[in-house]
């Protein structure tokens, strides 16, 4: 048993180390047997279960390993037990987040090879491939446009995470896993969430065999859980990018439209101006004006079918709520729908 302990405090050290400036002098089989380290961390845990006298062995060691690196790192996060099931992805997590991480990291795409273990596939190789694959091209044309309007770079990057989204998701409960790596993106943004939200929009937009279309799910589901998240993507990407993300997802078109009513509502009618304007209350949303949202709504009634019939019903039905006015200055809808008209 001491054996054990004694692999668990070291993997525990691993996972610190993954967070310092040192990393940058792994190779690639230092990847690879960091990522073999932290399967056998989740295989041990695993086993604690069933072992009561291993379990409290483990937690005494794990309490003791904490201290010592909090007083060795200060910005060192204490490793909970729990944790350790998903040692791996903990790992990847930590290294992809860290800036002195080698490019190593993109070449093994150790997760891949490692579900595929786990599974008793043979390993895919398509991942590796792509990721040098996409390491050329940004090399030689980092500044190329994709046909969406998004950087080539961006593009890849989305991929990437949809493509780590959906290897997480493959085993069941792991949604939550899935949002803490969408939060730690978040984080590491630093408040510069424009690139941020490209990267997104490209995982949105990235096509591959998730018929369930799970991860796609998630990043919607994380965006509109967080507040402001979604409408701060909408403003970022142009008009004719969300068109295409509305062609591709339902689920996104509803939630765009929804982002556009809120955007609506926040604007009031100026008579002295003979105009809508921003409500001064609502600084969330002080940038958006009325010909934001006409050009937005311009951009979707001309996407064809079936976005244009969906979104003239929906117009069709705020337009009723508001009063179903047919005058100009009374409903902000009525406004819009004459404005589309002309």
């Amino acid at each position: 048993m001491d054996d054990v302990v004694g692999r668990l405090q070291q993997v525990v050290e691993l996972l610190a180390v993954s967070q310092l400036d040192c990393v940058n002098e792994w190779d690639h089989q230092t990847m690879l047997r960091a990522f073999e380290w932290a399967q056998y961390c989740e295989q041990v845990h695993a086993r604690s279960h069933a072992n009561p006298a291993l379990r409290s062995a483990l937690e005494s060691r794990l309490h003791d390993t904490n201290q010592r690196l909090r007083e060795t790192l200060p910005s060192y996060s204490p490793v909970m037990l729990s944790e350790l099931a998903q040692c791996q992805h903990k790992l990847l997590v930590n290294l992809l987040r860290n800036p002195s991480s080698p490019s190593s990291i993109i070449h093994v795409f150790p997760i891949d090879r490692i579900t595929g273990e786990q599974r008793g596939l043979d390993m895919d190789q398509t991942p590796v491939i792509t990721g040098k694959s996409a390491l050329k091209m940004l090399c030689c044309s980092s500044d190329w446009t994709s046909y969406s309007g998004l950087q080539v770079e961006t593009e890849v990057r989305g991929k990437l995470l949809k493509r780590h989204l959906k290897t997480i998701l493959t085993q069941r409960g792991n949604e939550n896993s899935a949002r803490i790596l969408l939060d730690s993106i978040l984080h590491d943004s630093a408040g510069k969430t424009e690139n941020l939200y490209d990267v997104m929009a490209a995982a949105l937009l990235a096509s591959d065999d998730d018929t369930n279309n799970l991860s796609r799910d998630v990043i919607l589901g994380w965006l509109q859980s967080h507040d402001g998240c979604l409408s701060k993507l909408c403003r970022s990407l142009s008009p004719r990018l969300c068109c295409v993300l509305s062609r591709e997802s339902v689920t996104f078109q509803r939630a765009y439209c929804d982002v556009l009513r809120r955007w609506a509502n926040s604007l009031d009618y100026d008579v002295m101006q003979s105009a809508w304007v921003p409500t001064c209350s609502i600084t969330s949303e002080k940038t958006v004006t009325f010909n934001v949202l006409f050009d937005r709504f311009r951009a979707l009634l001309n996407s064809g079918s079936p976005v244009k019939e969906e979104t003239e019903t929906k117009l069709a039905e705020l337009k009723v709520e508001s009063g179903d006015f047919d005058v100009k200055g009374i409903s902000v809808w009525t406004d819009l729908i004459l404005q589309l008209k002309v």
